[in-house]
């Protein structure tokens, strides 16, 4: 239509998005418009967890832990936590005893939430609702 008219054809891009389509990831699509048409769409996937991964992206390894919560989104602190004692291992390194019970303690603390949740989610509208009878 623009070519009849004599017009310079002009396209723009369009961020659509985040989004968040029932996944534990984010989704953003990449639109080219020529109008109100879409000529092109690009979806970008990842960088879920307010941009964790993209950070990582300037970082090297020794600066970034990499994202356990896509591999259990409710009690990732334990594998980060086993991530960095096989480092430690590999390394030759000791923590204190005090920094050991800490990591047991939050470990702990992370797998009865992890629980309570779990048992709390499918119990009706109300799903939640079970969790802080059980805390008190």
């Amino acid at each position: 239509m623009t070519e009849l008219l004599g017009l310079e054809e002009k396209t723009y891009t369009l961020n659509l998005g985040p989004q968040h389509p029932s996944t534990h990831g984010v989704l953003r699509v990449l639109l080219e418009m020529d109008g109100e048409f879409i000529t092109k769409a690009e979806p970008v996937i990842g960088y879920g967890h307010r941009g964790h991964e993209h950070m990582a992206e300037n970082r090297n390894y020794t600066q970034f832990l990499p994202n356990m919560g896509r591999v259990d989104y409710l009690h990732a602190l334990a594998y980060n936590q086993a991530y960095c004692m096989a480092v430690e291992k590999l390394l030759g390194l000791t923590v204190p005893e005090r920094a050991e019970f800490i990591r047991v303690i939050t470990a702990e603390l992370n797998r009865i939430t992890s629980h309570l949740l779990w048992f709390g989610l499918p119990h009706g509208p109300g799903g939640l609702y079970p969790i802080p009878l059980l805390l008190r």
